[in-house]
C-alpha cells in the first residue's frame, strides 16, 4: 500500500465523495447526510471557523455525542488546517477545563444537552475560548451552530495540509494523575483507517453501527475514519443501549458492529433468547481484553464470532486484528496489520523468540507524534522508532499476539482507560482522608472496576456513600470507585511507599 496517495484525511474524504457522492454517509435519528452533503456541510464549518479567526494549527475541542455534527466538524476543522481536540462527553468542568488550557484550544463545540457540565469551566477567570452550540443556548455570548452555518459558503478554499502536520490530539489518563494529549498526524490516522480498509474491516458495501464514542480512539478510527475511507454509511447512536442497538441492527441491516467487551456482555446479559442477526457480516471488539466467556456466550445468543483486535491511543489506535475468517484464534488480538512491525522484549530491549513473555513495542505510520508538552514522557515511550507500548505478551509460532497483562498500573474498564493516580489525587483532597490507593478488580461487565483504600485521618468518620459522591462531583463517572475499603493503615515498605501488591490480596473482601 502507497501511504503517500492519502497524505491527510481531507484527500482520503475528498476520493470518497467523488466515487460515491450520492451515497449515504452519516445517518441520524431519521436524518440522512450524503458523501456529498457531508463534504459541504464540513466546507461550511472549516469557512465559519476562517471567518471566526481560527488559522492552520489552531485547536479546537469537540464536546459532542455520535451525531453527524461530530463528523462534519470533525472534517471541517481539519479543511481549515485546524487541529480537533476531541472531549469525553462524560467529563466534569474542571477536567474539560484542565484539557482546554492544556491544548491551548481557542474554540469549543458543544451539544446544547451538555451545557450544565461546562458552566462552571466557562465561568472560571481564565476561560477565553468561543464557544458554538449546536441547538439552543442558555449561556451568555454564545454563538450558534446552526446561524452560523447559514450564513457560510461551501466554496472557502483549503491551505495545503503536510503529512506530517497535526490532525487530532486524543487526551488519554497520565501516570502523573493529569491526562495527556496524544499527537496524531494526517499521516498516522490516513494510514491506519487504510489498513484497516485493506484488512477488509470495512467495504463501501457496508452499513456501520457508530455506537462506539467517536471522541474515543477506537470509534474514530475504526468506525469514523474506516467509513469515510471505504465510503460505507455510518449509522450513529449517541448512546449505548443493548434494546436499541439490536433494533438498530435489524432496522438498518447493519453489517459491521465494532464494540468493546462490556457492550458484547451487555448485550448477552440483556437478551434472554436465542436472536438472529443475519446482516452482520463482522463484530469487532476492541478497548480491552475480550474474555473468553464473553466471547462463547455471545456466539451462542447471536450466533455470530467477535473477532478481536489490539490497539492503543498512541498508534492511532489499531495494531493487530483477528483474519475475519477460520484462521481467527480466539484468545488472541490476532496478527499486526499491514504496515506495522510488532516485538516482544525483554527489560533491557532485547527481542524474544515466539512464546516468551515480553513487553509489546511496535513501530509504523501509526505511530503518535509524541505527547503535547511532555517531551520526557515522549522520550519514555518512544525509542529508536519503537513505540513501547507499557503492555506484556507474546507472540505464537504462528505471529499471534496475545495481551497477558499491563506494565503500567492501568485500570481499563469499560474500554476506557483510567489511571489510579489521577483517581489518588482526587481522594487525597478530601478532608477526612488521609491516605489512599486505588487499584482495578475483576468485573463481570466492565472487565474491571475501580476499587479504593482508604485511611481517615484521626478522629474523623466517613461512609462509602460519602467518599463515591464526593469523587462523583469532582470526576466524571467511570473514574469513580464503585468499591471502597476502610484501613486503619495503608500497607508500605520501609521507604514510606504504599504497597499495592499487598492490597491485591485483598481485593475480593
Amino acid at each position: 500500500m502507497n501511504y503517500g496517495d492519502y497524505p491527510n484525511l481531507i484527500q482520503l474524504l475528498d476520493t470518497t465523495v467523488n466515487r460515491y457522492s450520492d451515497r449515504g454517509a452519516l445517518f441520524y435519528d431519521q436524518q440522512q447526510f450524503t458523501y456529498r452533503e457531508f463534504w459541504q456541510k464540513a466546507r461550511q464549518f472549516a469557512a465559519v471557523l476562517n471567518k471566526l479567526g481560527m488559522h492552520q494549527g489552531d485547536r479546537i475541542a469537540l464536546l459532542l455525542p455520535n451525531i453527524p455534527e461530530f463528523v462534519i466538524a470533525h472534517f471541517g476543522i481539519l479543511m481549515n488546517g485546524c487541529v480537533v481536540v476531541p472531549l469525553n462527553i462524560m467529563l466534569k468542568g474542571h477536567e474539560i477545563q484542565y484539557i482546554m488550557e492544556d491544548s491551548e484550544s481557542k474554540l469549543l463545540l458543544i451539544w446544547d444537552k451538555l451545557e450544565g457540565e461546562i458552566q462552571s469551566a466557562v465561568m472560571h477567570d481564565d476561560f477565553h475560548s468561543m464557544i458554538i452550540v449546536f441547538g439552543e443556548s442558555k449561556l451568555p455570548g454564545v454563538l450558534i451552530w446552526d446561524e452560523l452555518l447559514k450564513q457560510a459558503s461551501a466554496e472557502s478554499e483549503m491551505p495545503e495540509i503536510k503529512p506530517e502536520e497535526l490532525a487530532v490530539i486524543l487526551y488519554t489518563s497520565g501516570t502523573t494523575g493529569y491526562p495527556r494529549g496524544v499527537e496524531l498526524t494526517h499521516q498516522n490516522l490516513t494510514s491506519n483507517a487504510l489498513a484497516c480498509v485493506e484488512a477488509g474491516v470495512v467495504t463501501a458495501r457496508d452499513i456501520c453501527l457508530g455506537v462506539l464514542p467517536f471522541y474515543h480512539s477506537f470509534g474514530q478510527t475504526a468506525v469514523m475514519h474506516t467509513c469515510v475511507a471505504s465510503g460505507a454509511l455510518n449509522v450513529m447512536l449517541a448512546k449505548f443501549d443493548s434494546a436499541v442497538v439490536i433494533d438498530s441492527i435489524q432496522k438498518h441491516q447493519v453489517s459491521i458492529f465494532a464494540a468493546v467487551p462490556t457492550m458484547f456482555k451487555m448485550m448477552v446479559d440483556a437478551q434472554k433468547e436465542v436472536i438472529k442477526l443475519p446482516s452482520i457480516r463482522t463484530c469487532l471488539s476492541g478497548g480491552a481484553k475480550l474474555d473468553l466467556n464473553i466471547y462463547h456466550e455471545f456466539g451462542i445468543k447471536f450466533g455470530l464470532p467477535i473477532y478481536e483486535g489490539y490497539g492503543l491511543t498512541e498508534a492511532s489506535p489499531v495494531v493487530a486484528f483477528n483474519p475475519m475468517d477460520f484462521r481467527s484464534k480466539p484468545g488472541s488480538v490476532g496478527l499486526p496489520i499491514s504496515g506495522i512491525d510488532i516485538k516482544i522484549v525483554d527489560d533491557q530491549g532485547n527481542e524474544l523468540t515466539p512464546n516468551n513473555v515480553g513487553e509489546i513495542i511496535l513501530r509504523g505510520p501509526n505511530v503518535m507524534q509524541g505527547y503535547l508538552n511532555r517531551p520526557e514522557a515522549t522520550k519514555e515511550v518512544l525509542r529508536d522508532g519503537w513505540l513501547f507500548t507499557g503492555d506484556i505478551g507474546k507472540i505464537d509460532d504462528d505471529g499471534y499476539l496475545y495481551i497477558l497483562d499491563r506494565k503500567r498500573d492501568l485500570i481499563i474498564k469499560g474500554g476506557f482507560n483510567v489511571y489510579p493516580k489521577e483517581i489518588e489525587q482526587v481522594i487525597a483532597y478530601h478532608p477526612k482522608v488521609k491516605e489512599v490507593a486505588v487499584i482495578g478488580v475483576p468485573d463481570p461487565v466492565q472487565g474491571e472496576e475501580v476499587k479504593a483504600f482508604i485511611s481517615l485521618k484521626t478522629g474523623k468518620r466517613a461512609s462509602k456513600a460519602e467518599i463515591i459522591e464526593y469523587c462523583q462531583e469532582h470526576m466524571a463517572n467511570y473514574k469513580c470507585p464503585k468499591y471502597i475499603t476502610f484501613l486503619r493503615s495503608l500497607p508500605k515498605s520501609s521507604s514510606g511507599r504504599i504497597l499495592k501488591r499487598k492490597l491485591y490480596v485483598q481485593k475480593s473482601k
